[in-house]
């Protein structure tokens, strides 16, 4: 009888389009762990109703719980207010945990935000939990709507070695349409440890709009982060914005795209000279485009930038486009060294044509024994400006292309290949 009376149930959820009772993701909380599907908390996803007290229940169930898993399944949410976890049950932990917040894939879900404030908030009273983003979209209905996703732990001292703190994995950030809608901010983590960004596309506006974003990706006091193939299309102060008031160390992007910014990435890390620092970072095989500055390095060491291709998109008074615009105010800089020091930058390119007011890769006066080895310089402007007089090498570098880009349209040499005044700039290139 009991065999029949399940089969029956099991029947009828399947003739009715309902999980079976085996399968419906209620909570399992004998061990601490739950796992929440929105729809069995009044969320719909229709794209109109209102999702944000569906969030609302979930915390409260979830309280006590160490470790939680929240789905989205395919569809449409809205949220007219910023998600934020930032209830009792997250602090004080004295030992890991998890939380991950997970969709049916990109486009599949989306989590549609109409409000000011933005999308997903962490603010965290604690360190040792670990909080994953993935496999959904995150859409702006209006222009320059707060933050898409944002961790923090409550402003301490980044956390536990053990842990990633934030993972963001496989997420698309856009408005609702490529010309109206974006973020202020996309991806913003705070005081995390190894923190790890992983297939994130982030979109402003493009055709006639001016929008603009303040950073695609924000990483503040954080150590250790890892960006991979990584994407951000459009306009913005900072495509990636690496930044520590503290001394954090190391950072690798890799395989990653920032085109369409003011300044694609800015390290900040330690310019601190007392001692030895380790604040390494490493940026390989991306692809950076540019208006004011590509990479703006400060307080690096032990590092390299190899493989990428920089292109800028100034072209204020550009010879080979015979641009008649003026000079532009400001130097647009590939590389900006200040306060690099024991780095290699190699087997890059720096093409197309720009302003003349164009420099490739320039070392400030407190930096110095860098090696530039390898690179394609195929532009307009001056490929090496070395200000510092502790020494650094050119060694095997190649400055032309095809087409070649260093020739303006009268014909006339458009590249300078060195500036050096201190005569501390080894050279052993390509003639």
């Amino acid at each position: 009888m009991r065999f029949h009376s399940l089969l029956l149930c099991t029947l009828f959820c399947i003739a009715t389009g309902r999980d079976s009772l085996a399968a419906r993701p209620k909570d399992r909380d004998d061990r601490g762990c739950a796992t929440y599907n929105i729809l069995d908390f009044g969320a719909k996803n229709d794209g109109t109703t209102d999702c944000a007290p569906a969030f609302e229940k979930i915390f409260r169930r979830m309280e006590g719980k160490r470790q939680v898993e929240i789905v989205l399944p395919a569809g449409s949410f809205r949220i007219s207010r910023r998600i934020v976890f930032d209830q009792p049950q997250f602090g004080g932990y004295d030992y890991h945990s998890g939380i991950c917040v997970r969709g049916a894939g990109e486009d599949a879900t989306e989590l549609i935000c109409d409000n000011e404030d933005g999308g997903l908030y962490f603010n965290l009273a604690t360190n040792m939990l670990t909080v994953t983003v993935c496999d959904l979209s995150l859409v702006a209905v209006k222009k320059g709507l707060g933050t898409a996703v944002e961790f923090n732990t409550a402003d301490q001292n980044p956390g536990d070695h053990h842990s990633r703190m934030f993972q963001a994995r496989n997420l698309l950030v856009r408005g609702p349409h490529f010309s109206n809608g974006y973020f202020a901010n996309g991806i913003v983590v705070k005081n995390a440890w190894y923190p790890m960004l992983d297939n994130v596309k982030i979109t402003s506006e493009y055709g006639d709009s001016h929008g603009k974003m303040a950073a695609g990706f924000a990483l503040l006091d954080c150590y250790s982060p890892l960006v991979d193939k990584c994407y951000f299309w459009g306009g913005a102060e900072y495509g990636l914005l690496y930044r520590s008031e503290i001394d954090s160390e190391d950072g690798i992007v890799s395989d990653c795209y920032f085109v369409g910014q003011d300044t694609g990435i800015r390290v900040r890390l330690s310019a601190r000279t007392d001692g030895w620092g380790e604040p390494a970072f490493h940026l390989t095989d991306s692809h950076i485009h540019y208006k004011v500055k590509g990479l703006a390095l400060k307080g690096i060491r032990q590092g390299f930038v190899s493989g990428n291709l920089f292109y800028c998109f100034n072209r204020a008074a550009s010879r080979w486009h015979a641009d008649p615009d003026s000079v532009s105010s400001y130097t647009s800089k590939d590389i900006e060294c200040d306060a690099v020091n024991d780095f290699i930058v190699s087997h890059n390119q720096f093409a197309e044509p720009a302003s003349p007011k164009r420099v490739c890769i320039d070392i400030l006066p407190n930096s110095g024994n860098l090696l530039i080895d390898g690179n394609i310089f195929n532009m307009d402007g001056t490929a090496i400006r070395n200000r510092s007089q502790v020494s650094s090498r050119c060694i095997g570098n190649v400055y032309t292309g095809s087409p070649d880009f260093t020739k303006s349209a009268d014909g006339a040499n458009a590249l300078i290949r060195y500036v050096d005044p201190n005569g501390t700039l080894k050279t052993l290139d390509f003639e």
